[in-house]
């Protein structure tokens, strides 16, 4: 790759040659790619799957469960990788495995125990090494006083693919007669998305930039920079300090309350409707509407977080979720689920952007990594049973209704930790001005 350069260039030419914004491009691609096209099409696929070979729910969500334990537990292993090698390199790993792992579910996965294996582990790994902390890391190491802004449109990407994913999936199913079918694809897309990681650049450092394009040692720089709108540490938090301060623990209940509905959605969401006598095509359409006010959702959400304090807007969002999933459970008519799917995907998509933002915000970008790979065996942890959990009360009770009111008690909840998760502070930052929102 080429090195780009700004030694001698004027303003106007640095902020042109700055190349954060094209590593928001090649991003945005492969998350569209690993996450929305190959992860929300198993939203329509699975439950095909189940259909087909006569599978027990419960049992067939081992896979999910094992998917999400074997992602929060490797986090601390991804950090590791992304401080030693890059994101580049770790994402490359993520969908080399991606790849493998959708060939074989088209080819060999026929027993309960290999679609476990498959998209229980060779998967996870997958997805864990190719999809959200790396993007999510890199994004922190290039911006800033845009930090927000630029999670929010590389994020919307997976709203974007899912959202196209839904109906493309059932299509391919009812045309080529077979689930398998739709594995190859996504191995395709995989494979798109390997492809696009050639032009990432893991860090602004690494050509001589600096994060938002603004070089800081230089004092007339700093001088012109307008102060920050919402609270930004100057520090860059150890872990054990941060583990220490109740915004983290905060924070982390607000992770559940968006996984676990998420979770709870994306494995029962076409069997909870088609249990209502909505057909597969309705079913999968209230899941791509879902997904797609995801999609709309993460930009402008993100454009408000560099504006207004992210935990304020985590608030609002929770209120949006509890309404949309209130009325998903209850499943009244298309139209009503045509508009709270959209709700709920907006809620959920915003706060997927508004919780790494708090994370950097509070605790400094070179703490990224490792905070997180600490917080996500923390949540998946509890996480990660609810799909077997509600897939198993669904075989025995023939409904969802003790899952959708434990989902909806638990982001009731959540909205009092976003008001509590003010920021932290340290000794060091008492006399820093220009900080809004801070204890």
């Amino acid at each position: 790759m080429r090195e780009i350069t700004t030694s001698g260039a004027s303003p106007t030419s640095q902020i042109q040659k700055f190349y954060g914004w094209k590593n928001v491009g090649f991003l945005f691609g492969v998350y569209l790619l690993s996450l929305g096209a190959v992860y929300y099409g198993f939203n329509v696929i699975f439950p095909e799957m189940v259909k087909t070979q006569g599978w027990s729910r419960g049992d067939a969500s081992w896979a999910q469960t094992l998917r999400g334990l074997l992602m929060g537990f490797t986090a601390p292993l991804i950090a590791i990788a992304l401080n030693r090698f890059g994101a580049q390199r770790t994402m490359a790993a993520g969908l080399s495995l991606l790849i493998v792992g959708c060939l074989l579910l088209a080819t060999v996965t026929r027993e309960l125990w290999q679609w476990t294996l498959i998209w229980g582990v060779i998967m996870a790994t997958g997805f864990a090494f190719g999809g959200l902390l790396p993007v999510q890391t890199t994004i922190t190491h290039w911006f800033d006083n845009k930090r927000a802004t630029a999670l929010g449109l590389v994020m919307s990407a997976a709203g974007v693919g899912g959202f196209v994913a839904q109906p493309f999936y059932t299509w391919i199913i009812d045309y080529f007669g077979s689930w398998q079918s739709s594995w190859y694809f996504s191995a395709g897309f995989a494979f798109i998305g390997s492809l696009l990681l050639l032009g990432l650049v893991n860090k602004p450092e690494d050509i001589g930039q600096h994060p938002d394009g603004e070089d800081r040692s230089n004092p007339s720089t700093v001088a012109q920079r307008p102060p920050p709108k919402t609270y930004k540490t100057q520090d860059d938090w150890s872990l054990p300090d941060a583990i220490r301060t109740r915004a983290l623990w905060f924070i982390i209940i607000l992770f559940l309350a968006q996984v676990m509905p998420l979770w709870l959605m994306i494995v029962h969401g076409v069997l909870h409707l088609t249990d209502l006598a909505f057909s597969k095509m309705e079913a999968a359409s209230v899941l791509s509407f879902m997904v797609a006010g995801s999609a709309f959702a993460r930009f402008p959400v993100g454009w408000l977080g560099d504006r207004i304090e992210p935990r304020r807007i985590v608030f609002v969002l929770a209120l949006c979720s509890i309404f949309g999933l209130t009325i998903i459970w209850q499943a009244p008519t298309v139209a009503w689920l045509l508009i709270a799917g959209p709700m709920f995907g907006v809620a959920y998509g915003g706060v997927v952007v508004m919780l790494p933002t708090m994370i950097a915000n509070y605790y400094g970008r070179a703490s990224f990594a490792t905070i997180n790979g600490f917080i996500f065996p923390v949540q998946i942890v509890f996480a990660a049973l609810l799909p077997v959990v509600a897939g198993y009360l669904a075989d025995i009770q023939g409904h969802y209704d003790s899952s959708f009111i434990f989902v909806i008690i638990l982001v009731g909840l959540s909205a009092l930790c976003a008001l509590g998760a003010t920021p932290p502070r340290k000794k060091s930052e008492a006399g820093t001005v220009n900080q809004p929102d801070a204890d």
